[in-house]
């Protein structure tokens, strides 16, 4: 009975999580026909609203579920300490407790990406959202791993810990893969010199709808300066739509880089802060089409969030 149910649960396992079968192929198979008997864009936009267990528990019901559930399943990457724990063995793990830094990080990431790999989570498009934590080990090596060269189907993309000065003049070993398909970006306590380097990465994707730019900080991790007068930067290539949702927390200031874009911004949604420098200014560009504004101040140390919502 044992050895019966030990083969029984390698076999479930072998078909979860290390099919055999070619997974474009199958997917594709129910691509055209449909599933269940209905179109393929009906079933996507149902698997859309369901949570990740309930999408779990889909594809374990039939091929068909399995072919819609999993581009939702495995929409999602983020490689940080979690991921170098799994691609490292516990008992070689060279974390600093002290420090909180690992050496060589992009060792154990590129372990973990390759078992991810190797079950074909990686080759037909499926991570759509990805989140990338540079604090740990070296961020030129990590953002190189052929890994993520291969995610050409990223459309948010968080960043934390980003050092622009280093990234930036390898911009094309690291970002371009994501260039044609980013709708949306979110960069977390970003090290850079000045706003204008914040601007000419985010610049670097022309098909951004989104922006969020959380405690940047200079290389010595205090605050930026202010951007000196009539210092322009390097000009983007073609405007960016920018028409979703734009948040500005604790950034230097970036309105007036904002404003000096080409073809202007159109956010519908605005999160910022009451002490954000042209503020008035940033709201007046976005007049005609800002439909939610969310204003957090902090005054004689109370904390307080205006929030406005228009419908035009």
């Amino acid at each position: 009975m044992f050895n019966w149910t030990v083969r029984q649960f390698r076999g479930w396992y072998a078909a979860t999580y290390a099919p055999s079968a070619d997974l474009q192929q199958l997917c594709d198979s129910y691509h055209d026909e449909g599933e269940m008997g209905l179109p393929r864009e009906l079933i996507d936009e149902i698997m859309r609203y369901n949570d990740h267990q309930t999408l779990k528990s889909c594809s374990l019901t039939s091929r068909a579920f399995y072919s819609a559930a999993r581009p939702f399943i495995h929409k999602r990457m983020v490689l940080g300490i979690g991921s170098a724990v799994r691609g490292s063995y516990p008992e070689i793990f060279p974390l600093d407790l002290e420090t909180g830094t690992l050496d060589q990080a992009e060792v154990f990431h590129a372990r973990y990406l390759s078992e991810a790999e190797e079950r074909g989570l990686l080759r037909h498009g499926y991570v759509r959202e990805l989140r990338l934590d540079l604090g740990l080990g070296n961020p030129e090596n990590i953002l190189q791993l052929h890994q993520l060269r291969a995610l050409e189907a990223v459309r948010t993309l968080t960043i934390e810990m980003l050092d622009l000065p280093k990234i930036l003049p390898i911009f094309g070993r690291c970002f371009s893969q994501f260039v044609p398909t980013l709708r949306s970006l979110t960069l977390r306590s970003t090290r850079c010199e000045n706003a204008h380097q914040i601007m000419e990465f985010v610049c670097r994707f022309p098909h951004l709808d989104d922006l969020e730019l959380i405690n940047p900080c200079g290389l010595d991790r205090l605050q930026l300066a202010d951007v000196p007068p009539r210092s322009k930067g390097p000009r983007p290539q073609q405007p960016s739509p920018f028409g979703g949702h734009l948040a500005l927390i604790g950034a230097p200031p970036l309105v007036q880089c904002l404003l000096d874009l080409p073809g202007g911004i159109r956010f519908r949604s605005i999160e910022t802060i009451s002490s954000q420098k042209d503020l008035a200014k940033l709201l007046v560009a976005c007049s005609s089409t800002l439909e939610a504004l969310k204003i957090s101040c902090l005054e004689s140390c109370r904390f307080a969030t205006l929030t406005h919502t228009s419908v035009h």
